[in-house]
């Protein structure tokens, strides 16, 4: 019998990836910018998973309910690229081949990557305890590929490695007593949250009739009860199912069941919805094959995360990860459960919502096999803290996080198991822009206690927009305060009543996420009379404060609303009390969030040049982050002075690319107007200055000059344009000493 696959063993690899995801893709490129021979193995003929054109599922993070949470790193990366280079917007079907080639070209880019697509690893080879290789058959080339490496991560999603390789692995929720968590079932369970197919429409500008094929389902009614159909160019996360099913084996099932109701809700909107006469010009253009898989097994880990320590933010000494996506379980049955809402059926959503929060390093590899991380959605995880967890932009940081580390263990000879002080890894994880709560980055401009200075500085300018809070929701805002003290404050209010009582409350916080804070004790409190009408309301403090983030509270009559700011300051935001007296942050993340239009006396200076010290990279328990004055024109110029001769031959750079604005607010061809676009870097040796960098047309967050090495006293760097803002910003100026 003629032999139909030719079998083919590469190169030894020092780390290989399985699973091209975005868990997948961060890990490779993370593992390959550190020096690591990479290989990126993948099922598929393209990148991305269930972002990719051929599911077209948007990412989705931290930020999506947190304000200034949205992930940094190679994920915000590979976004930014993404927006400046795509027409499209992102939404629910709307992937395109731009994104597909954004993820290609990443790859492509970094010369210790070697992808291989189109290849299902379904062997796993060990050597003892260790995995020597992985094995599958690529399609369309009549190869079987062995791939040997030295480290492994499985970001395949379905666990393929960890299981080959004897880990423990979990399918649905464990019982409740396990490791103690309300939100667990009483007895372990099977349910897995279901699979997805989306769709694309266009509006062909003539009528389109649509006649939905016998197998389809039937929804003949006006609506789908909680379900909205009001965007019909794309849709919809809800079309879901799964269990009883199993979303892996039971894959081509679910396809087909789902076909049938993507079939049956397209034949709704034309031909029964309340838009039909919206939708009489519009066709379908695309619809999905291939099920976007939410969950199937979870690998079982050095350390299980559960529902606790993501609710709480647990402070991890091997901090290489964040979350802060909602606890998000979605109903068993998904739309064959048409009486349901699809998710957080009859519960009180805010109860589901966690701040960011920490993820550790040992959550990320196994405890049995000394070769092997895991990342992405088979990361070892409690399901409870699993459906925070899940969303593609977290998972990235995961992939980041595991492919930092394979090869800081490739490099260094260790096993992960034998990394007992994280230190190390995380400076290279915050060099690289990871976002790890709570952890600073020290450069070389730290250690040397350098000082900063600029040519101007902004105020904590916030002005009144549209809308706004009632009074009797007990809003509150966040501010980042530079002073020792607070005198007075103005608040922008709208008095419907002829005059109206408040109570001011001020109240110190950790960082901008502790809403903990404003049940403690105030440092300040004030009774204000409002007069009638609208304009600002001034009222006396004279409170004792310390420098960082406070709660500025007002709580008054449903007459009065507090007018919301024209735009987001940095580090602020504002949140209100619900009325079954919960308390969350004021707006959507899907939208946009909101702060709150008031001014302070003494001005605040937030945005001090000393700001690119402090060894944070996006708003916390400071703002972070040096602006001009706005009504000072561009060039703007920050100087960090050194106090003696330093060594350095590296520069990086963190620009504000805002980072409270998720990717579905953004249109097609987008660049952030905060983000500097030319400036020049120069470097003060001998006592004169002279020019490192000149960079036009920049985007990108964060930028990294290399040069010869050097003796410099003082760095400079001169902004001569942005992207549209009036103000220079800048989050950090980091200076190193690599030795190249």
């Amino acid at each position: 019998m003629a032999q139909c696959v030719r079998d083919v063993t590469t190169d030894r690899y020092d780390v290989c990836v399985v699973g091209a995801g975005m868990a997948g893709i961060c890990a490779a490129v993370a593992a390959a910018r550190e020096g690591a021979t990479t290989a990126l193995v993948d099922d598929r003929p393209v990148l991305g998973g269930c972002s990719s054109s051929e599911i077209r599922i948007p990412i989705c993070g931290a930020g999506y309910h947190n304000p200034w949470a949205t992930e940094s790193g190679i994920i915000h990366e590979l976004v930014v690229e993404d927006r400046a280079r795509n027409h499209a917007p992102v939404s629910y079907g709307q992937a395109n081949a731009i994104w597909d080639m954004v993820l290609y070209d990443a790859c492509r880019a970094e010369t210790n990557l070697t992808l291989h697509l189109n290849t299902c690893i379904d062997r796993v080879e060990m050597d003892g305890t260790r995995i020597a290789s992985v094995s599958g058959t690529q399609s369309h080339s009549g190869l079987r590929l062995t791939i040997p490496a030295r480290m492994f991560i499985d970001c395949s999603g379905d666990g393929v490695v960890g299981v080959g390789a004897g880990v423990p692995w979990r399918v649905g929720p464990e019982a409740r007593v396990e490791y103690g968590e309300s939100m667990a079932p009483e007895a372990p369970d099977d349910f897995v949250l279901g699979s997805t197919l989306v769709f694309r429409a266009l509006d062909t500008g003539h009528e389109v009739p649509f006649e939905a094929p016998e197998w389809a389902v039937r929804y003949d009614s006006e609506t789908i009860p909680y379900r909205s159909t009001s965007d019909i160019s794309g849709g919809y996360w809800w079309i879901e199912l799964g269990w009883p099913l199993d979303t892996l084996h039971d894959d081509a099932a679910i396809r087909d069941e789902l076909l049938r109701h993507v079939f049956g809700v397209w034949d709704h909107i034309k031909n029964h919805s309340r838009q039909r006469e919206q939708a009489r010009t519009w066709a379908l253009d695309w619809v999905g094959f291939l099920p976007a898989r939410r969950e199937s097994r979870r690998l079982v880990g050095a350390h299980v995360l559960t529902q606790d320590e993501i609710q709480r933010a647990e402070q991890f000494a091997d901090t290489v990860a964040v979350g802060g996506w909602s606890i998000d379980d979605h109903t068993r049955g998904g739309i064959a459960a048409v009486d349901k809402r699809p998710s957080f059926d009859s519960v009180r959503l805010v109860d589901y919502l966690v701040t960011p929060f920490p993820v550790p390093l040992r959550s990320l590899h196994a405890a049995e096999v000394p070769n092997l991380f895991c990342a992405g959605r088979c990361m070892s995880a409690s399901r409870v803290a699993f459906l925070s967890l899940r969303v593609q932009q977290t998972l990235a940081t995961t992939g980041q996080a595991a492919g930092t580390a394979a090869a800081w263990c490739v490099a260094n000879d260790r096993a992960p198991q034998e990394i007992t002080d994280a230190a190390a890894l995380q400076q290279r994880l915050l060099r690289r822009d990871a976002w790890l709560p709570n952890v600073e980055e020290r450069d070389l401009a730290q250690t040397a206690g350098a000082t900063a200075v600029a040519s101007s500085e902004a105020t904590l300018h916030v002005e009144p927009g549209e809308g706004g809070p009632a009074l009797s929701c007990a809003p509150a805002a966040m501010l980042p305060l530079s002073a020792d003290r607070l005198e007075s404050v103005s608040l922008c209010l709208d008095n419907e009543a002829s005059e109206a009582e408040a109570t001011v409350r001020l109240y110190a916080a950790r960082d901008l996420w502790d809403l903990d804070a404003l049940e403690g004790e105030p440092l300040a409190e004030a009774r204000v009379t409002i007069p009638g009408g609208s304009g600002w309301t001034d009222v006396s403090l004279e409170a004792a404060i310390e420098p960082g983030m406070h709660w500025l509270r007002v709580e008054g009559p449903e007459a009065v609303t507090w007018c919301f700011a024209a735009e987001m300051q940095p580090g602020t935001c504002c949140s209100e009390r619900r009325p079954d007296g919960t308390r969350w942050f004021a707006g959507d993340g899907w939208k946009g969030w909101h702060s709150l239009a008031l001014r302070v006396v003494p001005n605040s200076r937030p945005f001090g040049a000393g700001q690119v010290l402090t060894g944070h990279a996006r708003p916390g328990s400071s703002a972070n982050l040096w602006i001009s004055d706005p009504a000072e024109a561009l060039p703007q110029w920050l100087e960090v002075r050194l106090p003696e001769a330093t060594l350095l031959d590296t520069i990086a750079l963190v620009f504000d690319t805002n980072l409270c604005r998720t990717n579905m607010m953004t249109p097609g061809l987008f660049r952030a107007p905060e983000c500097v676009r030319d400036y020049t870097v120069e470097a003060q040796v001998g006592g004169c200055w002279q020019e490192l960098a000149r960079v036009a047309d920049n985007y990108h967050r964060r930028r990294e000059h290399g040069f010869d090495a050097i003796e410099a006293t003082g760095v400079r760097v001169t902004v001569t344009a942005t992207n549209g803002d009036r103000s220079a910003r800048i989050y950090a100026i980091r200076l190193y000493h690599d030795g190249h």
